[in-house]
């Protein structure tokens, strides 16, 4: 934890500020954890910013009672954005979690399998990284958020519908927002968006992304099973789709068997509604589905909850900056959830800005030209992972994965790498970059 988290506590005051009165760092809009994360490292590095989100002010007692339920989502964290929550004092907050050191893939209809593991002199598997629920890693975040000071959040707070609600000049950007009925102006050197993938930042930009539909829709759920998960991340490529079951932690009121786990679960729009409904009039038939899918690698499933669905879909911005504006997170861009890397990337980018930062904060702090150097850092290699997942998806789950040629490759290909150690950390590393 650095010094700066050691000031008086500032517990999360709106800001109230005319632009005549002060000029801001940074203002970054977007609250979720790709913002919270980039304003936290910001002021600890003496910066002031103004973080705005649409949500309501984070209330103690809603933020315990989600932590009460079990969510039907983790992030899999790797250990980069492990180490990045470190260096901010937040991941002594997190309350749960679930550590993982292995990674099984394999195809339903293939042979072999591709085991990830990084192993030590000795042979055994080291860390990955840890599963958390959306939850936890809220708390942990705002509870880091209040000993942050020279960080003011503006929650309940919506952008001015006119046109001029974010205002680039040469020298600051100027944002108009009203909360709680109250117009409200903020000035700043430079404007982050972190508002996800229907960014109001970067429609301000003028910026264009390009979509990909997967025409599929993702079922999440919790569910406990016959068999423990030992620390691994399971994960079977199915013709339907992907099938991700990952480690939970256990709630205070479970047993400690460590035989729950997050599912997500990638099928055609259609034949996912039509198991949501059958879900409905008899929630067995899922459980069954859900093993029989898995090959009952866990065994039967005879528990579930939480259930919960979203459409999935890839996204890259066409730029990541214009002038004083940028994106991270998902409003920059947004990929498959078969390799989880979702939260990660967003993160990364966070990392990857704050070593920019550092780099120019003695030379010229905060200026432009950092924002240049931000997007050639990062873009290419989120458009890389982006379509990597997108190429590993439709070789299993087009029409393409039918084919016997193509059926015979793919599984040649995972054979030959599982007998390839150095290329199993390649991965590794990348994943962790």
């Amino acid at each position: 934890m650095t010094d700066s988290m050691h000031t008086k506590p500032n517990i999360a005051k709106a800001a109230t500020l005319q632009a005549s009165e002060q000029l801001y760092d940074v203002i970054i809009i977007g609250a979720g954890v790709v913002g919270m994360v980039a304003a936290i490292a910001l002021v600890q590095r003496g910066y002031q910013v103004l973080l705005l989100d649409n949500k309501p002010l984070p209330d103690e007692a809603a933020l315990q009672q989600r932590l009460r339920v079990r969510d039907a989502r983790v992030y899999a964290m790797n250990r980069a954005s492990i180490a990045l929550l470190k260096t901010l004092g937040a991941w002594q907050f997190i309350k749960r979690k679930a550590d993982f050191d292995k990674m099984q893939v394999w195809g339903r209809d293939d042979f072999g399998e591709l085991i990830f593991c990084d192993d030590d002199k000795q042979g055994r598997c080291q860390p990955l990284g840890s599963m958390v629920e959306p939850s936890v890693l809220d708390e942990a975040l705002w509870q880091c958020a209040k000993l942050a000071d020279r960080l003011d959040l503006a929650f309940a707070a919506t952008l001015l519908g006119d046109g001029m609600a974010i205002d680039e000049r040469s020298d600051r950007v100027i944002v108009r927002y009203q909360q709680h009925g109250t117009h409200k102006v903020a000035q700043a050197k430079l404007l982050l968006g972190a508002d996800g993938r229907h960014s109001l930042v970067r429609q301000a930009m003028a910026v264009g992304a390009a979509t990909l539909d997967y025409h599929q829709k993702a079922i999440c759920c919790a569910i406990y099973t016959d068999k423990p998960h030992d620390n691994t991340a399971r994960q079977v490529m199915l013709p339907t789709g992907t099938l991700a079951m990952l480690p939970m932690a256990h709630l205070p009121t479970d047993d400690k068997t460590n035989r729950w786990h997050s599912v997500v679960w990638s099928l055609p729009t259609a034949l996912a509604d039509t198991y949501l409904a059958e879900y409905q009039r008899d929630e067995s038939l899922l459980k069954n589905r859900l093993a029989l899918a898995s090959g009952y690698e866990l065994g039967m499933v005879a528990k579930l909850e939480s259930l919960a669905s979203f459409p999935l879909s890839a996204q890259a911005a066409k730029r990541y900056y214009k002038g004083r504006l940028a994106l991270l997170g998902d409003a920059a861009h947004g990929v498959h959830p078969l390799a989880g890397q979702g939260l990660n990337l967003g993160l990364s980018d966070v990392a990857q800005f704050l070593t920019l930062v550092d780099k120019y904060h003695h030379k010229s702090p905060l200026h432009p030209q950092l924002l240049h150097d931000y997007q050639r850092a990062t873009k290419s290699h989120n458009e890389l992972m982006m379509h990597s997942f997108s190429l590993i998806h439709f070789a299993y789950a087009s029409g393409l994965a039918d084919v016997a040629m193509l059926r015979y490759l793919r599984s040649e290909c995972s054979h030959q790498i599982a007998k390839m150690p150095f290329v199993i950390r390649q991965f590794i590393k990348r994943a962790n970059r």
